[in-house]
């Protein structure tokens, strides 16, 4: 007589089973959306965008605008997938905007007429912007923050030094020296040897950044040890690092890098501007982070950094064992580094939280 009783019941026990268990699921893991967007310059080259955010409402509504650094694409920041440095932000409540910058990843293509060389010059005077513009309006939000690793960070000085506008309210910078005199980057001149031999420029140039790095880091100690400390990076983030986010670099651009390793500091391309004389000009709060180890971005160079700006809300953190972090953080580590998502990121998203709170 039982048994009707429980045959009529099971639907409900497997009802109410499979409710809590997606129930449980949906607020132990908010889903993170990836949405592709384009911003366009005003010579019509198409920059793209990846904005990540979770599907609920953010706790932090001020954008924050991600820009990778040379030789490398805007993988950079999220090799680590979920582990990355744009999904740990979002994952934060922060609306995050990863961008590409001309020349890599879906940014590679021009529209038809566009220039196919251009330098640091073209990036702060035509895609800061229109990055930002573009930013604003799809956010709705006036205000936007820019985070800059290396390159990416050297072109938020040059647009805040250029008086340009729109203005980012705040900004953070990831290796991102102004001045290349400092013994331990002594290295990076050797790459001045490709003004003196047209044939090696063009070879460097055809080979370029993908196939010379997958080729020449891994079995050369001396050059890997500029880009990152060996002893602070996953053998898996190091092979897709080499695989996946490798970019070309432009010609116009390998120009104004040479100029820059000849001057010792960051000029304009033409040279009639020191992007260094002027850092007085940037006034907004700014977060300087560097590596102990860093041979690209010394930390006396960031130090030269901090010195210069105007910004009464200023902050600069090394990273590296005299802070009491577990090594010393070289270059890429500082966003790849087996630690950096207990140490790094955290120094990174509680800084950008207090400049966001009340917006």
């Amino acid at each position: 007589m039982k048994t009707p009783c429980l045959r009529s019941a099971l639907p409900i026990f497997l009802f109410l089973f499979f409710f809590l268990a997606s129930s449980a699921t949906t607020a132990e893991a908010p889903f993170l959306s990836r949405e592709p967007h384009w911003a366009v310059t005003a010579e019509k080259f198409e920059l793209a965008l990846e904005r990540l955010h979770i599907a609920k409402k953010g706790r932090h509504p001020m954008p924050v605008i991600l820009c990778h650094g040379l030789f490398v694409n805007s993988l950079l920041f999220n090799l680590g997938e979920e582990s990355g440095l744009a999904a740990f932000l979002a994952e934060e409540g922060f609306d995050v905007w990863n961008l590409s910058l001309r020349g890599t990843g879906r940014s590679l293509h021009p529209l038809k007429g566009t220039p196919k060389n251009w330098n640091l010059d073209d990036m702060i005077e035509k895609d800061v912007p229109a990055v930002i513009r573009y930013v604003q309006k799809e956010s709705r939000s006036r205000k936007v923050i820019w985070l800059g690793y290396e390159m990416g960070g050297l072109l938020a000085y040059g647009y805040l030094e250029k008086k340009r506008e729109p203005r980012p309210a705040a900004l953070v910078t990831i290796g991102a020296p102004l001045t290349f005199s400092h013994p331990a980057q002594e290295p990076m001149k050797r790459l001045l040897r490709l003004e003196e031999s047209p044939t090696l420029k063009k070879l460097f140039l055809y080979l370029n950044g993908p196939f010379l790095g997958r080729l020449l880091i891994p079995l050369t100690p001396k050059i890997e040890e500029l880009f990152y400390n060996r002893d602070n990076i996953q053998d898996e983030i190091k092979e897709r690092l080499l695989e996946d986010a490798l970019a070309e670099i432009n010609p116009g651009i390998l120009d104004h890098l040479l100029a820059m390793i000849r001057g010792g500091e960051f000029v304009s391309a033409k040279g009639d501007f020191s992007y260094r004389k002027n850092l007085s000009d940037v006034q907004i709060p700014i977060l300087l982070i560097g590596g102990e180890g860093d041979k690209l971005a010394p930390p006396e160079a960031m130090r030269t950094v901090y010195r210069a700006v105007s910004s009464t809300d200023r902050t600069l953190r090394i990273f590296g064992p005299r802070s009491k972090d577990s090594l010393a953080y070289g270059h890429i580590d500082l966003i790849l580094g087996t630690k950096a998502k207990e140490e790094v990121f955290p120094v990174i998203g509680r800084w950008l939280k207090r400049r966001t709170e009340g917006e």
